[in-house]
């Protein structure tokens, strides 16, 4: 039975998937044929029917588990069950008590024969069911929020002063308010912490304490540790010695306006009970079935199959109320479907046993084959779900036969097409994009550089603008500042210093201009990559470097084994031209000549000043005017002579890209593996619809195959015939 409710939460599972799948692809654009078949799917009521099997199940393995067979007592409150209870059992009322008037045994009792001494054990209500099964039930009822989920948010609950106007309303407000809510500081000591109820075991002689409700004149509640109890077991020899392993299931009484108790008969009932003693007491004076005695039954049938099979009828006959003409009457009239029905004084033990005989021996003769049947019901009605989920299998592995072929094929065949050959698709276009750029590059590489030459022009200017100690206002006066700090030699050598430094800035800012090439080039790539290629999808970036650099991380993150890319892009992200090594050395062979130091083979070179001691200011600002201009012309005729070499660079390093990424033997494997793994989004509206499809399929596939794994037929047996 575990591993059919195992199996059976499985398959509602599996159920559930599938059929919220259906759902979703029934809100989606398919093909006709295929919404048609989904459509006619029908998953009916299968889902109820299998909670309703699990409970079944449940109270099956519950009843089958027990080593006792149980017989429940039920009856409205004050009919004379606990009476009963005591001619059967031979106890007392210091375990059963039973006095005349309101209802007074408050909690389900659930009494065993066994060998020996009286045993009593007492399980109390845990926090958690306390509040779900006892206080919470009361909320609902009469509509109050919120809904306590602790004991302390109970206690501090402020429950409105006014009482429900309806009568019914008001004795449950009552029950809620008065014995629950006010008298929570009496009993709150014997829940217990957690999610568990704990049993103790107790004294006989304090029995009366939990399982009695006293109440006074008023009727307020005088005992309050019932309040925390869910169960009595108590355990002792029954006057019948004969009787074996039985138990007695005192439900009680209903009709008292306390809530729980149809809750508590129906959990009894369903798994605790084998079969049900019905009990009244009719008055002598008025007598008849009432609406609420019918309604019990009704209420009863709900929780135990076959009742008819299984309940029995006693009429309590009261010497004292002299009540054996309404009995009599009563069995006269006895609509409801019984096994027997018999008059009994509860009160006498012969009486309580003749009954008592007649149930077990009608249990050892019949009980075995009502559980027989119920179970063969229920195993038939197990197989039948498992029929109607079978159904439902056959019918969803169709729902995409034969419909636009197979999606597996229409995406290689598509992608095949896409990216085509030689002669058309991505490659081509690739191709051609490509052999135009590397043209283009070529003219460019018989060009000077614009960039780099625009900016020898404008730092020549910008040497002639900002000349240092030479565009000063007043710089004689300055430099004979300077010869009577030192002398001549020492302010001409400074002066000169700070003339090579100010010229190694101002040039130094053509290494912009280099830059500008670099970018060009990584820009017009990543055009064609984008534009051409379609791979714009697969950054983030607007194009240029960026887009090459983000696109080489992924590629190298992703897709370490298409190698030939990554070294293509490699190629074009880390090319750069540098300042260091193309324009420096041009600048420092001329700059090295206004410093102060000669350097041997120089001693034949220009001199454009001799400084002695009767040098003027005048003299060395004429020769430093000298110096500077024409070590500034030196620098930028050296330098006109490298404009071609950026673009040359620019044109080498385009062709060794495109080697590598368009005419190696590799390349156009490589592109094919890496566009078939992103094929969705460089080809959205193509692929993309194609993808969907084929992912829709896979999942139906995979729901439709998870439902018939789950429901094969020998995971839904849970009993062996023969052996049964």
């Amino acid at each position: 039975m575990e591993m059919v409710e195992r199996e059976l939460q499985a398959r509602a599972s599996a159920l559930y998937s599938l059929e919220s799948l259906r759902n979703a692809l029934l809100k989606a654009s398919l093909d006709p044929t295929a919404t048609e078949r989904l459509e006619a799917i029908e998953f009916g009521n299968l889902q109820s029917r299998i909670r309703e099997e699990l409970q079944v199940l449940s109270k099956l393995k519950s009843r089958f588990a027990r080593d006792t067979l149980n017989i429940g007592v039920v009856g409205l409150m004050g009919q004379g069950k606990s009476t009963l209870l005591k001619s059967l059992s031979c106890l007392t009322d210091r375990e059963i008590p039973a006095y005349e008037g309101a209802a007074c045994t408050a909690v389900r009792s659930l009494v065993t024969n066994r060998e020996g001494s009286v045993e009593v054990k007492v399980a109390f209500h845990s926090e958690q069911t306390f509040l779900e099964e006892v206080i919470h039930p009361y909320y609902r009822a009469l509509n109050l929020e919120p809904l306590p989920h602790s004991i302390d948010e109970f206690e501090h609950a402020a429950l409105p002063d006014q009482m429900p106007t309806r009568a019914t309303d008001e004795a449950v407000y009552k029950h809620l308010k008065h014995d629950y809510h006010q008298n929570l500081s009496h009993y709150r000591h014997l829940l217990s912490f957690g999610a568990e109820p704990q049993e103790r075991s107790i004294p006989i002689d304090e029995v009366p304490t939990y399982v009695r409700q006293e109440r006074n004149a008023h009727g307020d509640l005088e005992s309050f540790k019932h309040l925390a109890v869910r169960e009595v077991k108590i355990f002792c020899p029954f006057g019948n010695t004969d009787v074996g392993k039985v138990a007695l299931v005192d439900i009680p009484g209903l009709g008292d306006s306390k809530l729980g108790d149809e809750t508590v008969m129906l959990e009894t009932l369903g798994k605790t009970v084998d079969v049900v003693i019905f009990l009244t007491r009719p008055d002598p004076q008025r007598y008849q079935w009432r609406k609420i005695d019918t309604d019990l039954y009704d209420t009863a049938a709900q929780a135990l199959n076959n009742l008819s099979g299984r309940a029995f009828m006693v009429i309590n006959h009261s010497r004292r109320t002299n009540n054996l003409k309404a009995c009599k009457a009563l069995k006269e009239t006895l609509k409801m479907k019984v096994v027997s029905c018999q008059i009994a004084d509860c009160a006498n033990p012969e009486d309580a046993n003749q009954v008592f005989d007649e149930v077990l021996n009608y249990l050892a003769d019949n009980i075995l084959n009502i559980d027989e049947e119920y179970a063969r019901q229920c195993q038939d009605r197990l197989t039948a779900i498992q029929s109607n989920i079978n159904e439902i299998v056959q019918a969803a592995q169709k729902v995409f036969w034969c419909i636009d072929g197979d999606p597996v094929r229409a995406i290689a065949d598509t992608f095949e097409d896409l990216f085509g050959t030689d002669r058309d698709g991505w490659w081509k276009e690739i191709t051609i994009a490509f052999q135009k750029l590397r043209l283009e590059f070529a003219k460019q590489a018989k060009q000077p550089a614009d960039g780099l030459q625009d900016g020898i022009d404008d730092v020549y200017a910008t040497c002639k603008e900002e000349a240092g100690i030479l565009s000063v206002a007043d710089p004689e006066a300055e430099i004979q500042e300077q010869i009577k700090a030192s002398n001549p030699m020492k302010a001409y050598g400074d002066y000169r210093d700070q003339l090579r430094t100010l010229l190694s800035d101002h040039f130094s800012a053509l290494d912009e201009g280099l830059q500008a090439t670099t970018e060009a080039l990584k820009e017009d790539v990543a055009d064609v990559l984008t534009t051409v290629g379609g791979l714009d999808a697969l950054t983030r970036s607007t194009g240029g470097s960026d887009f090459i650099r983000e696109l080489r991380v992924m590629i190298e993150r992703d897709h370490p084994n298409l190698q030939r890319l990554q070294l293509g892009l490699a190629i074009v992200d880390d090319f750069e031209l540098s300042y260091n090594g193309l324009i420096e050395p041009q600048i420092y062979q001329h700059l090295i000549r206004l410093s102060n130091i000669q350097l041997e083979g120089d001693e034949d070179a220009d001199v454009t000043l001799k400084v002695g001691p009767g040098t003027t200011a005048e003299l060395i600002y004429t020769a430093l005017q000298v110096d500077y201009n024409r070590t500034a012309a030196r620098i930028k005729a050296a330098l006109e002579e490298l404009v071609y070499q950026p673009n040359i660079a620019a044109y080498a390093r385009i062709e060794k890209f495109i080697d590598n990424i368009i005419y190696h033997k590799d390349a156009q494997k490589d592109w094919k593996k890496f566009l078939r793994r992103v094929q969705t989004k460089i080809w959205p509206e193509e692929m993309g619809r194609l993808e969907q499809e084929n992912t829709r399929q896979q999942n139906w596939l995979t729901c439709v195959s998870r439902l018939e794994g789950a429901n094969r037929k020998d995971t839904i047996v849970f009993l062996n015939w023969q052996e049964f």
